[in-house]
């Protein structure tokens, strides 16, 4: 798959958490907790994929390694999704609260790939910056929450599906050109 399909997949899958949002309204269905989840994780790990191929955040082993730790946390989020929609395992299940538990830490974790892509500096311009950028948009709905109340929690998902959507661009425009010319790995 290439990186043009699969940015275009993440962008379509971004908006997932705001829909949920949209149509939990506040309450709580695991169904569609668990669906949005998949989804948004689905679209976020071909996000991963693109910016492995394209070594956006360098060709070093911690370059690897730093996205590869991302892809392990994406998996077992995605798979709280299962859970949480189908009701596999119960929240008492250590497995399914290790899953719950790489959701935030994930988005804890894409700080430090956004940070990395920024040093390695294999991506252009502003697109550099926005891993960074992606995981913010979680203060932004915790703050407006409180602030606002559930006003605030629709503004901040609405800023998770452009952040993520970006992110998605970032991939889909690379056409792999960022990784035709890789530099050797350094050892």
């Amino acid at each position: 798959m290439s990186n043009r399909m699969l940015g275009a997949i993440a962008m379509i899958c971004a908006p997932a958490l705001l829909v949920e949002g949209l149509l939990v309204r506040g309450g709580e269905n695991a169904v569609i907790t668990g669906i949005a989840s998949m989804v948004f994780m689905a679209g976020w790990a071909c996000s991963n994929t693109g910016m492995r191929r394209m070594r956006a955040a360098g060709t070093g082993k911690w370059g690897r390694a730093v996205l590869l730790i991302q892809l392990v946390g994406l998996v077992l989020a995605f798979m709280f999704g299962l859970f949480e929609a189908t009701g596999l395992l119960g929240r008492e299940s250590i497995i399914f609260n290790i899953t719950d538990a790489a959701w935030p830490l994930s988005m804890l974790w894409m700080l430090v790939v956004g940070v990395t892509v920024i040093v390695a500096k294999r991506l252009p311009g502003w697109k550099r910056f926005v891993p960074v950028l992606c995981p913010l948009w979680l203060p932004a709905a915790i703050v407006g929450s409180a602030a606002l109340g559930e006003l605030g929690g629709i503004v901040g998902l609405g800023l998770t599906t452009v952040l993520w959507a970006l992110l998605g661009y970032v991939v889909l425009d690379s056409r792999e050109r960022v990784g035709a010319a890789l530099e050797p790995a350094v050892r």
